[in-house]
């Protein structure tokens, strides 16, 4: 990190950049048709079956989705090429895939076609999956697109010998359309579109990314009128956001941790500075500009700047957020206080642990709270807790099937679920957890999110336990 950058987080109590410029998929923020999105796009490629197309509008994420979708691949026999410069084309651009490979090129493409297809056979025979993933791929030429239809001739007699995301604008699509390369199209097996956050989206994402960042508490907060502002200056999207996002931390620098709140005027200061949307002149001239509070000499004229910007909103400023504006980190905690929380994540390891906002009907359907944490919220809870079963789970090969069997078979004793016990997650099931989320108070999306996950674990180890051949009830010897 560089020093400028570690002063301006120091100032602000930050561990890093909350809003970077840059894709940053270590601070995911994971909705659940996002996260079902990844989970089936990671199981076309783990099967094999062909092309996965990625599309969204500038700002929208798709190459932070890249990454994910990536990271959840890792160590599972895969090998990957990843290709950003989509400027190379036809000839060019195979040598790039081939030297990602690690392969060298001769510049011939028959031969570099050929040299790809020998490595892709040994990879297949070693049981290794090949992805090649391409970003920003409106830019491809139709002989690229061509090029690409070729490489996906290399096959076995069921499988794909390579698999390949194409990730781009909304134009990509179009191009695609082309009658030309209409074999390709056909070959799509997924197609994932991105869109901006919804309005109550943009209040969490923001309050999430402050918390990946080591948001103190009381720390930054944003106030619900605020993130109100923030869409409709943003329009949702997300690079808008962390532009924006970007500059308010400069207006909150001459303030006190437990004052640092944002409201609508310096979101609307922020965004016009940012170009996100024009100041009105008269307000031009009234405000100094975000940068003047950038640099930590100049306390004096950042405390004018924020005086300026709060305005005739500075009535509401000490007005506490609403809840949904508190990040889930920085709620208050009702029966344990904040050392008996972090003690309880202590014991959960650091790994794989899910952090969620949680209901009361959520609650009432554990069995037990054995293995989470559980802190009281104003007007909700906080949990945490250690799954062990994943979204991938759903979505992975026969060695799963045994266990959605008796997720199957606890959704069938629950009156939800009426197809075969068949260990597949189609639509029949998906609709099934849809009203098993609703039962239990959690949004009824049909797809396996973390807390859904955790309701099934408990409820099926609770089975397991009253089960006559669980160890307390088994009888042993000839009575």
């Amino acid at each position: 990190m560089n020093p400028a950058l570690a002063r301006h987080l120091q100032t602000l109590g930050l561990e890093r950049a909350p809003f970077p410029p840059t894709p940053d998929a270590a601070a995911w923020f994971q909705t659940a048709r996002l996260e079902a999105e990844r989970v089936e796009a990671a199981h076309c490629l783990r099967t094999r079956a062909g092309f996965v197309l990625l599309t969204g509008e500038i700002g929208t994420g798709k190459s932070t989705f890249l990454r994910r979708l990536l990271f959840s691949l890792d160590g599972e026999g895969v090998v990957t090429s990843m290709v950003f410069n989509t400027f190379l084309q036809g000839p060019d651009l195979l040598a790039a895939v081939l030297r990602d490979f690690g392969l060298e090129a001769r510049g011939a493409p028959a031969a570099d076609i050929e040299t790809l297809n020998r490595f892709l056979v040994q990879q297949w025979r070693a049981q290794v999956t090949c992805v090649l993933m391409i970003d920003d791929a409106q830019n491809l030429t139709l002989e690229s697109l061509e090029l690409l239809r070729l490489l996906t001739n290399l096959e076995t007699g069921q499988e794909k010998l390579l698999q390949i995301v194409l990730a781009g604008q909304p134009e990509l699509r179009a191009n695609l359309e082309q009658p030309g390369i209409r074999q390709l199209t056909s070959r799509i097996c997924k197609h994932v579109q991105l869109d901006v956050l919804a309005a109550d989206e943009v209040q969490r994402y923001v309050h999430y990314r402050l918390q990946a960042a080591g948001n103190p508490r009381p720390g930054i907060r944003l106030r619900a009128d605020a993130a109100q502002a923030l869409h409709r200056a943003s329009g949702g999207n997300p690079r808008r956001i962390h532009q924006i996002m970007d500059r308010c931390l400069y207006g909150l620098y001459a303030l006190p941790a437990q004052a640092r709140v944002i409201d609508p005027a310096l979101v609307r200061t922020a965004a016009a500075e940012a170009g996100a949307r024009p100041l009105p002149r008269r307000a031009r001239r009234a405000r100094l500009p975000l940068a003047t509070a950038a640099s930590l000499a100049g306390a004096v004229a950042a405390t004018l700047l924020v005086l300026a910007l709060r305005g005739a909103d500075s009535r509401a400023e000490d007005a506490p957020p609403a809840l949904d504006a508190i990040p889930v980190a920085a709620a208050a905690s009702a029966g344990r206080d904040d050392a008996d929380w972090n003690a309880c994540l202590r014991g959960l390891g650091g790994a794989d642990v899910q952090v969620r906002a949680v209901t009361d009907a959520w609650l009432a359907r554990l069995p037990t709270r054995e293995g989470l944490c559980l802190r009281r919220h104003a007007e909700g809870w906080q949990a945490a807790w250690r799954s062990g079963l994943r979204a991938e789970d759903f979505l992975a090969a026969q060695n799963q099937r045994a266990r959605l069997q008796a997720i199957q078979a606890l959704l069938h004793a629950e009156g939800l679920y009426d197809g075969a016990l068949d260990g597949l997650y189609g639509p029949r099931m998906r609709s099934a957890i849809a009203r098993f989320q609703q039962r239990s108070g959690l949004p009824s999306s049909g797809a396996p999110d973390p807390a859904t996950l955790f309701l099934f674990d408990t409820l099926l180890a609770a089975r397991a336990a009253a089960s006559p051949l669980s160890p307390e009830t088994q009888h042993h010897g000839n009575g």
